[in-house]
C-alpha cells in the first residue's frame, strides 16, 4: 500500500512540473509575441518605415497618448491624429527617416490573460529617444495598443 502511495505523489509531482512548465512556456512565448508585434508594427508602422497599415494594425481605433504638457494640461492624441501625421511625412520626399529610426530596449512586460503592460526604451543609434508606457489588449488573438504615455529625452 505504501508503494501506491509513493506512486500516486511520484505521478502527482511529474504532472505538477509538466503544467508548471507548460505555463511558463506559454508566458514566454506571449511575452515573445507581444515583442514581434510591437517591433513589427509600431516600430515599423510609427517610425522606421512609416508603414500606414503596420500602423492601424497596432493601434485599436479608440487608441489615444495621454500627455500632460508642460503646463499641466492634458492632451489626447489619438490614432486619427497620428495617422494624418503620417500621412504629412510619406508625402514628403525629403523627409529623412534616419532622424527617427528607432530600435527597442525591453524594460519590462507584464501579461495578465489578454491585457498587458510594456515599458521599452527607444533608442536612435545610441541616444535614449524615449521611454514608452504601453497598455494593450489581445483582440482576436492580436495584441493591440489602446493606451501610451512617454517620456522623451
Amino acid at each position: 500500500m505504501n508503494k501506491w502511495k509513493v506512486h500516486l505523489c511520484l505521478l502527482h509531482i511529474i504532472c505538477c512540473l509538466t503544467l508548471s512548465s507548460f505555463t511558463i512556456n506559454k508566458h514566454q512565448m506571449e511575452i515573445e509575441n507581444i515583442k514581434h508585434t510591437i517591433e513589427k508594427n509600431y516600430l515599423h508602422g510609427a517610425f522606421n518605415a512609416t508603414d500606414i497599415n503596420a500602423f492601424r494594425n497596432i493601434f485599436h481605433p479608440e487608441f489615444a497618448i495621454i500627455n500632460i504638457q508642460e503646463n499641466g494640461r492634458f492632451f489626447l492624441f489619438t490614432r486619427d491624429m497620428w495617422e494624418g501625421v503620417l500621412q504629412k511625412r510619406r508625402s514628403d520626399k525629403t523627409f529623412d527617416y534616419a532622424t527617427i529610426a528607432l530600435q527597442p530596449k525591453w524594460r519590462k512586460i507584464d501579461i495578465e490573460q489578454d491585457k498587458a503592460s510594456v515599458t521599452l526604451d527607444l533608442y536612435n543609434g545610441e541616444k535614449r529617444v524615449y521611454t514608452d508606457f504601453l497598455l494593450l489588449t489581445k483582440i482576436d488573438n492580436e495584441w493591440k495598443i489602446v493606451s501610451k504615455i512617454f517620456n522623451q529625452y
